[in-house]
């Protein structure tokens, strides 16, 4: 018989580019997390990331989620908008990502994160650093369960030709992004919060080593990205960024080591990035970049219910499991201190 413990082997081992074997955790065949093989299987996948601010104050040149498509007026309402988490959660959803924009601009995040715990969600913010403020996390940190940190270089002159910084310090030709997120990650951590660090590899990081750097964060899962071109979002923008046939394979394979330090390194390509990712978006309609661009539903899921909207979107359940989609969101691994600088 096949079990998901299996399955979660399989998929893992399938999908990375190094086939180096990762790490598996050890549910039953009837429960991973607490679900039945049927919840898996139900409407939703187990993870939603929600997109719910559509503005930013970082300047990324390569960023795939400008919503430029997207009046920027336009959003649900505070009321309606606390009343997304519980309709994911009754549909399946078991963890949910706040993503923007910058979602940390959004006045009402805390309430959101309020209702995603009262609905059972485990939760998780994805963000530039800006608005993790110490007041912030020491008021919040009991409903964050992870952070996502985006870093894409150990080198802030890097970062700054990326556009990887505030608006008006890549205006001056540089970047603090290093300072501001090395203050967030080191309070995250040390109020209990499991850390995801985001890494885009473009053209201008393409011969660094961060291993090093990484090693000292110490995330629980290391995610990186191929720089993604998106039509409509940034496919004007991102063409000296992009990378050639094997340069992402390359990075991967010199980063891949962190693995055997209890690091989840979690590499994606633009292949499997595209239609791998349930995404709604400000407006509660769900969304897909399986066809090269943003291709949103007709309705909100606060007009038609989350069943209706989902059953138009594009979403591949096999790339989100070859991506590592399907993990243990409760654990995500044991808990790594950020080493001292010796």
């Amino acid at each position: 018989m096949v079990t998901i413990t299996m399955l979660i082997n399989e998929t893992l081992l399938r999908s990375h580019p190094s086939r180096r074997k990762m790490r598996v955790y050890n549910q039953s065949e009837e429960s991973f997390m607490g679900r039945t093989r049927e919840v898996i299987r139900g409407v939703l996948p187990p993870a939603v990331n929600w997109h719910l601010w559509l503005y930013c104050n970082y300047a990324c040149n390569f960023c795939f989620a400008t919503y430029e498509d997207i009046p920027r007026a336009d959003r649900l309402s505070k009321e309606d908008a606390l009343k997304v988490p519980k309709m994911l959660a009754k549909e399946g959803a078991e963890k949910i990502t706040f993503v923007g924009g910058e979602p940390t601009m959004c006045p009402y995040l805390t309430d959101l994160l309020e209702a995603a715990k009262k609905a059972g969600l485990v939760t998780c913010i994805v963000s530039n650093g800006w608005g993790l403020t110490p007041d912030f996390l020491n008021k919040n940190h009991h409903l964050i369960d992870w952070v996502g940190i985006s870093i894409d270089s150990a080198d802030n002159e890097i970062h700054a030709k990326m556009g990887r910084g505030l608006r008006k310090d890549i205006a001056a030709g540089k970047s603090n992004h290093l300072t501001l997120t090395e203050k967030v990650w080191k309070n995250c951590k040390e109020l209990g919060i499991k850390m995801k660090l985001n890494t885009v590899v473009c053209k201008e990081n393409l011969n660094e080593d961060m291993s090093g750097y990484v090693i000292k964060l110490r995330p629980e899962r290391w995610k990186i990205f191929e720089v993604l071109p998106v039509k409509g979002q940034n496919d004007e923008c991102i063409g000296d960024l992009l990378l050639e046939k094997g340069e992402f394979q390359t990075w991967v394979d010199r980063h891949a080591w962190v693995e055997r330090e209890g690091i989840q390194f979690v590499p994606e390509s633009n292949e499997m990035m595209r239609g791998s990712y349930a995404m709604l978006d400000a407006l509660g309609r769900f969304y897909s970049n399986a066809k090269g661009g943003h291709e949103y539903g007709a309705n909100s899921i606060l007009e038609v219910g989350v069943k209706q909207a989902w059953e138009s979107n594009v979403f591949s359940k096999e790339k989100f499991d070859e991506r590592g989609g399907l993990y243990d969101y409760h654990e995500g691994g044991a808990a790594l201190p950020v080493l001292e600088n010796e």
